[in-house]
């Protein structure tokens, strides 16, 4: 899709719904270096983050290709068996974390990809699962090989039954969305009463995020719609009828670090090619891998890695109607 054919809209901040906001700054699509100039813009009334102007829904399907990293295969379809034994390594590790809370029951992913998490979570055989997936290619990817209930579209034009999940995550998810707080709202109407909420975010207290400037990869442009800094997360998830009972870094990535380094790279690597080349050998070597252990080991410990996980649960009993964004007059 060329530049001038790109569909644009203009939005009201999804949480007190101002458009009022001052440029954080503009920046290209590092990664699958697509056309287009993108805005992130914080909201001058509650701090929210979220592109303005931002492609229109149509558009931004076209920068989620099928080989998009969130859609790749499943464990059990890699015959290396390093190679299955590390597609199973992160979904082993949120699952875990998840059943801290909730042991089993009925488990619902939003923005499932291909079935990475589900396929483990089914793998315990103490969850029925139930996934949503905006992409045809990975949703019937998960539905071939997984079975069982997949549904493709957007999260909030899915029937899904009142109150009858005990676990909803969103891995990775809630930043794409157009609409997350409306979302997280439906999310809240689905679970039921005393049910668990686990979401990972792009954390913008990261020393990744500090280092690394526009060149995170947390913000991903254009694909992030939203970031949440901690004090407007925090009141987003109380009026939604939420509780946080911890934030937590689960594991951090040794590829997700190697991506804001590409992405930083890309600043000056044209008119330094083979430094850039050099930069890159030197950080995917196992000299360095192993340096990095302690220091991304310690990153998670601190909440300071490149994602944050929230895990939050609904009232036993619902004190919440009709909930509304803050009032902020």
């Amino acid at each position: 899709m060329l530049d001038d054919e790109l569909q644009w809209e203009e939005t009201a901040c999804n949480w007190c719904g101002s458009f009022e906001a001052q440029l954080i700054f503009e920046g290209p699509d590092r990664l699958e270096h697509l056309p287009g100039c993108f805005r992130l813009v914080r909201c001058s009334r509650c701090g929210l983050i979220r592109q303005n102007p931002r492609l229109a829904w149509a558009s931004l399907q076209s920068y989620y290709p099928e080989g998009y990293i969130s859609h790749p295969r499943l464990a059990k379809d890699e015959k290396n068996p390093i190679k299955r034994w590390d597609k199973r390594y992160g979904p082993w590790k949120r699952l875990r974390a998840v059943q801290r809370y909730q042991p089993g029951g009925r488990l619902l992913e939003v923005g499932c990809g291909s079935g990475q998490f589900l396929e483990e979570a089914l793998r315990t055989g103490k969850w029925t699962v139930v996934g949503v997936e905006p992409s045809p290619h990975a949703a019937s990817y998960a539905r071939q090989r997984l079975g069982g209930q997949i549904y493709q579209g957007r999260f909030s034009e899915i029937d899904l039954a009142a109150e009858s999940f005990d676990a909803i995550v969103l891995w990775n998810v809630l930043e794409h969305l157009e609409s997350p707080v409306d979302d997280l709202r439906h999310a809240v109407r689905l679970l039921k009463a005393g049910g668990w909420l686990a979401f990972s975010i792009p954390n913008l207290d990261s020393l990744e995020a500090r280092i690394f400037g526009p060149y995170w990869v947390g913000w991903d442009l254009p694909r992030h719609l939203y970031l949440f800094p901690r004090q407007a997360l925090e009141e987003i998830l109380d009026e939604v009828g939420l509780k946080v009972a911890e934030y937590r870094c689960i594991s951090s990535s040794y590829s997700v670090l190697g991506l804001s380094l590409d992405f930083w790279a890309q600043s000056w690597g044209e008119d330094h090619p083979h430094l850039k080349a050099s930069l890159l050998q030197v950080y995917n070597s196992l000299p360095m891998r192993a340096l990095l252990v302690p220091l991304l080991w310690s990153l998670d410990r601190l909440k300071r890695s490149t994602l944050i996980t929230v895990f939050a649960q609904k009232a036993s009993v619902s004190t919440h109607g009709n909930v509304h964004g803050p009032d902020l007059s």
